[in-house]
C-alpha cells in the first residue's frame, strides 16, 4: 500500500495517453492546489498557460521559496514535494495549469482559491483550494453553519463560468476540505449550458450542506456526477449532508490527522477502501450534526462570533502565527474570553453543555455495549474458525494429492531401475572419457541456484 508519494515515483513514468486520469491524479492536484502560487501565475488569466514542469522549477528557484513552501500548521509540509515530483513526471509534466486566482478578504471573511489544470486537449480540471492556514478561512468554515452562501461559494461560481467561457472541452471539478463543498457548490449552481459541460465532481473530505440545498433542483441533476472520498475517520467531511456515490479510505493515521491526503492508502491507481467508517466517527459525526441542528442560527452566529473575536485578540493571521507565540496568545485568548460580557460568555458555555449533554445521550448503555461487543466477538470467532476450517480442507486435499503422486512415481521407477542401471555405466565410462568433474558442475549449479 502506498501515498501520493509513492504514485508518483512508482507511477509517474505513465503518461495519460496509456493510461487515463483518475481519483489518484485528481487527489494530487487538489494538493499542489495548496501552494502559494502568487507573483508566479497570472491572476485569473486563462490565456496564459504554463506546464506543470515550468512552474516547478519557478516556485523552487523563487527567492521566497522557503516561505512559499511553508504551508502552515494543518497542510502537510511536504507538498512543495508533490509539485516537484509532478513536474518530473512524464505523467504531469505537460499538464498546463491557467487561471490561479487567490482571494483573502478580511472584510467579506473570505478565503478563497482556484486553479485549473489542462490534463489532455479538452479535458479540464477546475480545482479549488480547501481552508488553508488562515483564521479567517477557519471563521468562513463556520459560517457554512449559519449562511445560505459564503463568499467562496459565489466566487466559486463566478470561476467554474468564467473557465469555461475561457476554455473547450469537457470539465471535471474537485477539491479537498472546503474545496470539495465548493466544487459541488459550483457545478450545482453554474448555468444549464455549463452543468451540461461538467463531467465529474471529485470531492475529497469535503463538508456537506442543508437538507434544503440538497433536495433542490440544481443539485439533484449532479448528483449521479460526484464521487465523494472520505477517511474511515472522517470528521470534516461528514458534517452537514451529503449526496451521491462515496467511498471509505483506508488512512494510516488516526482521528482528525485522517484528513490529511497524505496519510490515504492507495494501491495501483485506485484508493484502498473499507467496508464503512469507523464507530468512533460515526458517533462523533452523529452527535456534533445533532448539537449543530439543535441550535439556532442565533446561537451558532453568537458562538462563531464569539470564537473568533476572541483569536482575533492574538493579532494572529494564521494559525502558525498563534501556535509560534503560544504563551503569549494563550494569555491573550484568557484575556479576550474574561472581557467577554458575561451575558455572552453564559450563552457560549450553555451551547458547549448542550454538546455534552447530547454526546452523554448518544453514548449506549452498559447493557447494549456489552451485547454489541458480545455479538462482534462471536462473529469474529466464526470467521476465524471458518477460515481455520478451509486451511485443514486445503491441506488434506494437499496430503492427499501427494500420496496418489508418491504411489504413481514408485510404480514407475520400479519399471525403469533396470534401464538406469544399465545407463549408469555408460554415463561413468562417458565421465571419464571426456575428462569432466561432475561433483563441481554440481557445486556450480547450485551456487547459482542459491544466488537466484
Amino acid at each position: 500500500m502506498g501515498t501520493i508519494i509513492d504514485y508518483l515515483e512508482w507511477r509517474g513514468d505513465i503518461p495519460f495517453s496509456a493510461v487515463e486520469f483518475n481519483e489518484i491524479d485528481a487527489l494530487i492536484l487538489c494538493q499542489i492546489t495548496y501552494l502559494n502560487f502568487d507573483g508566479l501565475l497570472s491572476d485569473a488569466n486563462f490565456s496564459n498557460q504554463i506546464p506543470i514542469s515550468e512552474l516547478a522549477e519557478k516556485f523552487k528557484n523563487s527567492p521566497d521559496f522557503e516561505t512559499r513552501a511553508d504551508t502552515g500548521l494543518l497542510i502537510n509540509e511536504e507538498t512543495s514535494k508533490v509539485l516537484e515530483l509532478a513536474g518530473k513526471s512524464e505523467r504531469f509534466k505537460d499538464v498546463l495549469i491557467t487561471g490561479y486566482m487567490s482571494i483573502i478578504d478580511l472584510s467579506k471573511e473570505e478565503q478563497f482559491a482556484a486553479a485549473t489544470y489542462i490534463i489532455q486537449p479538452k479535458l479540464n480540471y477546475v480545482v479549488y483550494r480547501g481552508t488553508d492556514d488562515t483564521i479567517v478561512g477557519f471563521k468562513e468554515d463556520f459560517n457554512l453553519a449559519i449562511m445560505d452562501e459564503v463568499p467562496a461559494q459565489k466566487d466559486a461560481i463566478q470561476y467554474l463560468e468564467l473557465a469555461a467561457s475561457s476554455l473547450k472541452g469537457i470539465f471535471y471539478v474537485g477539491g479537498h476540505s472546503k474545496g470539495g463543498n465548493l466544487a459541488i457548490y459550483a457545478s450545482a449552481m453554474v448555468r444549464p449550458e455549463t452543468k451540461k459541460r461538467v463531467s465529474l465532481i471529485y470531492n475529497m473530505d469535503g463538508p456537506g450542506f442543508s437538507d434544503k440545498r440538497l433536495t433542490s433542483q440544481e443539485f439533484y441533476e449532479i448528483i449521479p456526477r460526484i464521487r465523494s472520498f472520505y477517511p474511515h475517520f472522517s470528521i470534516v467531511g461528514m458534517i452537514f449532508n451529503h449526496a451521491g456515490a462515496y467511498s471509505v479510505v483506508e488512512s494510516e493515521q488516526t482521528g482528525i490527522m485522517q484528513h490529511d491526503p497524505f496519510s490515504w492508502h492507495l494501491c495501483g491507481k485506485s484508493f484502498v477502501l473499507l467496508n464503512d467508517f469507523d464507530e468512533a466517527s460515526s458517533f462523533f459525526n452523529k452527535v456534533l450534526n445533532k448539537w449543530i441542528l439543535s441550535l439556532s442560527k442565533e446561537q451558532v452566529s453568537q458562538f462563531i462570533e464569539t470564537l473568533y473575536n476572541i483569536l482575533e485578540a492574538t493579532d494572529a493571521r494564521t494559525n502558525s502565527e498563534i501556535e509560534t507565540n503560544i504563551l503569549k496568545n494563550s494569555f491573550k485568548i484568557f484575556k479576550a474570553w474574561m472581557d467577554t460580557p458575561a451575558d455572552i460568555r453564559d450563552a457560549v458555555e450553555n451551547t458547549v453543555r448542550q454538546l455534552y449533554k447530547i454526546a452523554h445521550r448518544q453514548l449506549p448503555s452498559p447493557q447494549e455495549w456489552f451485547e454489541k461487543n458480545t455479538k462482534r466477538g462471536l462473529h469474529k470467532v466464526k470467521e476465524n474458525v471458518a477460515k481455520m476450517q478451509k486451511l485443514q480442507k486445503s491441506q488434506e486435499a494437499q496430503m492427499s494429492s501427494g500420496k496418489a503422486a508418491g504411489k504413481s512415481a514408485g510404480k514407475a521407477a520400479g519399471k525403469s531401475s533396470g534401464k538406469a542401471g544399465a545407463g549408469a555405466s555408460g554415463l561413468k565410462s562417458a565421465g571419464k572419457a571426456s575428462g569432466l568433474k561432475s561433483g563441481s558442475k554440481i557445486k556450480k549449479a547450485n551456487g547459482k541456484l542459491s544466488e537466484k
